[in-house]
């Protein structure tokens, strides 16, 4: 999956930057990110679903109609049946939520419109700890990933960055594994010059 992921993003970042004028991964949207994203984990699943509601999910005593939180990548041997979907003439020929991966992206720009960006420590201390929290608690997911998207000025301070946050969410009892780091250049157009992409492994709590 570690790969994968590498791949597809070393791919798009030779593609941006043929064109005329050249572009750079710093273009994207986040939404765009999870779309690429998907497309290069998906390469060897039957099935890939976006923006799924966590099956598991329980609404707090007194809001019974709080929304469950979504998921951004579900890969799957078949299409992933949803708690709320009738069970119809074709319901075997869909996959249990127990059976899929679970697939938290984590997109971390250090820079982002020619500016430092505000948001980029609190996807380590905040953003990636609620999702692992999330992947790590529903009942129903059996098997996990976060995914990391790192935008860099450099690969030593991407890896420096995942280092930091793997050392504090051990360090709070998560149930997370190693992760699997890799790294491609990008042109430095607004101050990021490296992609560092990671995939860690989720346990239950």
């Amino acid at each position: 999956m570690a790969d994968r992921l590498h791949a597809g993003l070393a791919y798009l970042i030779t593609c941006v930057s043929a064109e005329d004028p050249p572009a750079s991964l710093d273009d994207l949207s986040d939404g765009q990110f999870v779309m690429h994203a998907a497309d290069a984990l998906g390469k060897d699943a039957g099935w890939t679903g976006l923006e799924l509601p966590y099956p598991g999910f329980e609404a707090p005593s007194g809001k019974a109609r709080a929304k469950p939180p979504r998921c951004s990548v579900v890969l799957a041997p078949r299409e992933v049946a949803r708690t709320d979907d009738v069970p119809g003439l074709f319901s075997d020929a869909t996959s249990a939520p127990e059976e899929a991966c679970w697939v938290e992206l984590v997109l971390a720009r250090e820079w982002h419109q020619l500016e430092r960006c505000p948001r980029y420590a609190a996807q380590f201390t905040d953003r990636a700890m609620r999702m692992v929290a999330q992947l790590a608690t529903d009942e129903r997911i059996m098997h996990a990933r976060l995914a990391w998207v790192v935008l860099a000025s450099s690969e030593d301070r991407g890896r420096t960055d995942l280092a930091s946050w793997e050392r504090l969410a051990v360090a709070e009892g998560l149930p997370i594994g190693a992760p699997v780091i890799r790294s491609a250049p990008m042109p430095d157009v607004q101050g990021n010059a490296a992609c560092i992409t990671a995939i860690v492994p989720v346990q239950r709590f």
